[in-house]
């Protein structure tokens, strides 16, 4: 994500172990699912400069993931 938590900095990151262990489709729907969580909760939790980076993150790795390509964590 575009400023990750203390908690995501270890050696293999969450969401590249989802993806290696769900089909391409089911992470495609485990992105889209995460881009509309964080698009209707805009500005009514962390802040709507922090929704919309992670929404953004979101929508960028399913880019890649329709694209074939490696996943690029920030």
């Amino acid at each position: 994500m575009a400023a990750y938590d203390e908690h995501y900095k270890g050696a293999v990151q969450p969401i590249e172990l989802m993806r290696a262990q769900m089909s391409k489709e089911e992470f495609m729907g485990f992105l889209r699912g995460n881009i509309i969580k964080y698009a209707s909760r805009c500005g009514k939790k962390d802040g709507i400069i922090k929704e919309t980076a992670k929404l953004l993150q979101y929508a960028v790795w399913l880019h890649q993931t329709a694209k074939n390509e490696k996943l690029k964590i920030d």
